[in-house]
């Protein structure tokens, strides 16, 4: 039931005959590319991580401008 067949003109990829999927069978390039889809979820998080601190630190000017107006202190 587990049948594979080789890739022709590939020797790093195999086909899996029950579902017809094909198999990167080159464990060095699958763990490279999972440390790059790692790498690029982490720099999406960073990057949504500095765009909330930017929100945020805009969202405390607005507020010290209202309370500087509220206080009379505006110029």
């Amino acid at each position: 039931m587990n049948e594979k067949a080789r890739v022709k003109d590939n020797l790093n990829y195999v086909k899996d005959m029950n579902n017809f999927a094909i198999l990167n069978t080159n464990k060095s390039s699958v763990a490279k590319h999972q440390q790059k889809m790692a790498e690029l979820r982490r720099a999406k998080m960073v990057e949504e991580e500095i765009n909330t601190l930017k929100s945020e630190v805009s969202e405390m000017k607005n507020m010290l401008t209202q309370i500087l107006k509220a206080v009379g202190g505006e110029k």
